[in-house]
Formats: C-alpha cells, structure tokens, sequence
C-alpha cells in the first residue's frame, strides 16, 4: 500500500486529457475538486467544494477544509481514499492572511484498505 500526496500549487497546471497513468488521472481530479467552487463548473455543478468556509478563523477553517474535502473526495473521486489532509502554510505571511494550502494523502482504491 502507497501512500500519494497532491497538493494545490501557486504555479499553473494544465488538464492533460489523456493522462499516462491511473496515479496522475486521479491526483489531477483531485486538484480539480481541491481548486474548483462548488457549483461552478459548467455542465457539473456537482464537482468542488463550498468557498464558505474562507471568512471562517483559521483553526475552525482547517477543521471544516478537513470534512469537506474528505467529503467531496470520496464523492467525487472514489478511486482515491483519503488517508488525511495537512496543510502547509508556506510562510508566516500566508498564516497570518489565512492562506490555507491543503496536501491530501491517499491511497489508490484497490491498494488496500484504510486504517
């Protein structure tokens, strides 16, 4: 069992349509449900997380994130189970404006089972 790790960049990525491998097919679904509002993409209203959640203090924040992205993960990408979600506040800057950058763990449905 393997544990992978995606996370939302401040660089751009670009949908690749025909991903090589079934790895890189799901953590590039998963940066999409990470980084799209709910409601938002057209013809799939259903993919994404609510944005509410950002006027939230951050310790409420990264709890509320947590559920939600677990949530939506298991919903919207169920190849993909989710073994935790950290976050990583780059530098004091961004901690301190409340810029939450969320890695989620996981393991490839199929891999093994989740703890």
């Amino acid at each position: 069992m393997t544990e992978h790790t995606v996370s939302v960049s401040s660089k751009r990525t670009w949908v690749n349509f025909a991903p090589p491998t079934l790895l890189e097919e799901v953590q590039q679904n998963l940066r999409t449900i990470m980084t799209t509002a709910l409601g938002t993409a057209p013809g799939s209203r259903g993919i994404g997380v609510p944005w509410d959640i950002v006027d939230e203090p951050l310790h409420i924040a990264r709890a509320r994130m947590t559920g939600v992205l677990m949530s939506a993960i298991s919903e919207q990408e169920p190849r993909a189970q989710v073994t935790r979600v950290t976050f990583n506040e780059q530098s004091v800057e961004a901690s301190m404006n409340g810029r939450l950058s969320p890695t989620i763990h996981f393991i490839l449905a199929g891999e093994g089972a989740v703890p």
